[in-house]
C-alpha cells in the first residue's frame, strides 16, 4: 500500500531535475557554433571626412554608402580667362559655375566595392545645364592587419558633360564649348594614413579621354592633412593640383591650375552621416580665384 506514494514521489523527483536540467540549459551559453549577431551601428558606419581627395576606405560587403555633394567655382572677372575643356567630372575639380553630385558605393565582397556618381553643372560660362556620369570598381590593397595605414585602387569608366575648349574671341564674349562629352577611362590611388587624432592622405587620378586634341593623360594630385580637434568634429587643409601634366607645358588645357583650402567635418547618427565643407583659393594664374564645396554621405 506504500506503492503508490513512492511513485509519486520518483515521479516528482524526476519532474525537478529535468526543470534544473532544462533551466541550466537556458541560462547557460549557447552553442559554440552559433556566431554572434552582427553590430548593425559598426556595419553601417563610415568615415568620409575629405573634401577633395578620395578617402581610402570601401563600404562593407552587402552595404551601401549614399554619397552627395554641391560646389561652385567662380568664372573670374576676366573674359580671356580660359577653362578648356569645359568637363563636369574626371581630372577637373575646378569646373566654372555652379555644380551638383549624387551617387554611391556598395560592397560588393570583403575588398572590393563598386561606385557610381552621377554630376550636373549650370551657371558657368556655357549657357544651359552639362551632365556627366563616371562608375569604377575599388580594390582594398592594404592588408586588413594595417588598421591606421589604408590604401585603395580604383579604375573605371568617365563620361564627360562638355567636350570642346571654351575661350574668347575678339569681342570678348564667350564662345561655348560643344554640347556634348566625351568618354574615357581612368585610374586612381588613394592614400591614408592615422597618426593619433592626425589624419594624411595623398589622391593621385590619372585620365584619358578618347578623343582628338586631348593631352595622352591627364593627371591630378589631390593632398589633405586632419585633425579630430573633439569628438566628431575634425579640422584640416587640402591642396588639388589638376591637369599636372602641363606644368612645364601647356596644351590641351592651357597649363595647370591649384588651389587650396580649410576643411571642418563632422560624424553624426553614430558615425553613419559625415558632413564636410570648405573654401579654397586659387594658387595660379589659370587657376580659379575662390571655390567652395559642402559634401554629405550616409551609410545604409
Amino acid at each position: 500500500m506504500h506503492k503508490a506514494p513512492l511513485l509519486v514521489l520518483a515521479i516528482l523527483a524526476a519532474t525537478a531535475a529535468a526543470l534544473v536540467a532544462a533551466n541550466a540549459r537556458a541560462d547557460g551559453p549557447g552553442p559554440v557554433d552559433q556566431p554572434e549577431p552582427p553590430d548593425e551601428a559598426a556595419r553601417h558606419s563610415i568615415d568620409r571626412t575629405w573634401l577633395y581627395l578620395d578617402d581610402a576606405k570601401l563600404a562593407a560587403p552587402l552595404t551601401a554608402i549614399g554619397m552627395s555633394n554641391a560646389s561652385y567655382t567662380s568664372v573670374g572677372s576676366s573674359p580671356t580667362r580660359v577653362y578648356s575643356p569645359y568637363r563636369a567630372l574626371g581630372a577637373n575639380t575646378a569646373q566654372p559655375g555652379a555644380m551638383a553630385s549624387l551617387g554611391g558605393e556598395v560592397g560588393l565582397v570583403p575588398r572590393v566595392s563598386v561606385m557610381a556618381l552621377g554630376q550636373l553643372g549650370f551657371g558657368g560660362v556655357s549657357a544651359g545645364a552639362s551632365a556627366g556620369a563616371v562608375a569604377g570598381l575599388r580594390f582594398q590593397l592594404a592588408p586588413a592587419a594595417w588598421r591606421d595605414t589604408h590604401l585603395v585602387a580604383s579604375l573605371g569608366y568617365v563620361r564627360e558633360a562638355w567636350a570642346g575648349p571654351v575661350y574668347s574671341d575678339d569681342s570678348g564674349a564667350w564662345t561655348p564649348a560643344q554640347n556634348h562629352g566625351d568618354d574615357g577611362a581612368w585610374a586612381q590611388a588613394a592614400f591614408a594614413q592615422d597618426l593619433g587624432r592626425l589624419r594624411l592622405g595623398t589622391t593621385v587620378h590619372a585620365e584619358h579621354v578618347f578623343s582628338t586634341g586631348r593631352d595622352p593623360v591627364d593627371v591630378m594630385v589631390q593632398l589633405g592633412a586632419s585633425y579630430r580637434v573633439a569628438g566628431a568634429f575634425r579640422a584640416g587643409v587640402e591642396y588639388v593640383g589638376q591637369d599636372i601634366e602641363e606644368t612645364w607645358s601647356p596644351a590641351a588645357e592651357a597649363g595647370a591650375r591649384h588651389f587650396v583650402g580649410p576643411t571642418a567635418s563632422m560624424q553624426l547618427l553614430q558615425d553613419r552621416l559625415t558632413m564636410v565643407a570648405g573654401p579654397a583659393v586659387g594658387l595660379s594664374a589659370f587657376s580659379p580665384s575662390l571655390l567652395g564645396r559642402f559634401a554629405l554621405a550616409y551609410g545604409f
